[in-house]
């Protein structure tokens, strides 16, 4: 049977596991989520161009990469919808988690799992929406010097041979640590419902004052059950 201590020491960890996930999310705005890194024979160590995809902005060779894109005819997907929603997607999660501290432990881990589910969504479209950035930048090109070049899609994550550069596509600190958010959340749903070394019955009867069930001479059997909140009624 679950003991009043031990809800509370859930609904504490519940507490400290958002609270993590609203720290991290804070992080996450001011992290690189994803960098590009390209070298070629005339671009090598120091040289290498790189772009570094901020929630808030797109910074590193811009200027230089825009240039040597006028040879294969490809432009930067640097002005989109979602580089604009971006930071208020990651805003509004950081809202939902910093608010879930608040609610009661039953409605906290429900909005633990509504927050988990969200974060995976956002991650599935953002990843989705990147990849399509990338086919589009390869397929709908303007005339270029080099007209030998074929259409190309970009990786999300990998390396890709363009002409005579090579483009390394990775993750940035931020999408690292968006990643360990979204475990953070996941547990703070899942992963604090029951203590290890005791699970709660569904039924439970309350003690008597010599240890038996509370039967016989007057006595009443009371009986409890699982409110699914880790509690019983």
């Amino acid at each position: 049977m679950d003991r009043p201590n031990e809800r509370t020491d859930r609904g504490d960890r519940t507490r400290l596991y958002l609270g993590g996930v609203a720290a991290l999310m804070v992080l996450i705005l001011v992290l690189p989520l994803w960098t590009t890194r390209m070298e070629a024979p005339q671009y090598q160590d120091e040289e290498i161009l790189e772009v570094h995809v901020y929630p808030t902005r797109v910074i590193g060779d811009i200027r230089e990469i825009e240039l040597l894109n006028e040879y294969v005819g490809v432009h930067l997907p640097l002005d989109t919808p979602e580089l604009t929603a971006t930071p208020w997607v990651l805003g509004s999660l950081l809202v939902v988690a910093l608010a879930a501290q608040v609610l009661p432990a039953g409605a906290r881990r429900r909005t633990a799992k509504l927050l988990c589910f969200s974060m995976l969504l956002v991650l599935l479209i953002g990843g989705g929406l990147l990849q399509y950035r990338l086919y589009e930048m390869g397929h709908n090109r303007d005339d270029s010097i080099m007209t030998r070049v074929p259409d190309f899609t970009p990786p999300l994550l990998g390396s890709k041979k363009i002409a005579n550069f090579t483009a390394h596509m990775s993750l940035g600190a931020g999408a690292w640590a968006y990643l360990a958010a979204i475990l953070l959340a996941g547990w703070a749903a899942y992963g604090t419902g029951r203590s290890a070394g005791h699970r709660a019955s569904p039924l439970a009867v309350e003690d008597g004052p010599d240890g038996g069930p509370a039967l016989g001479g007057g006595a009443s059997l009371r009986l409890r059950f699982d409110d699914g909140e880790g509690g019983y009624r």
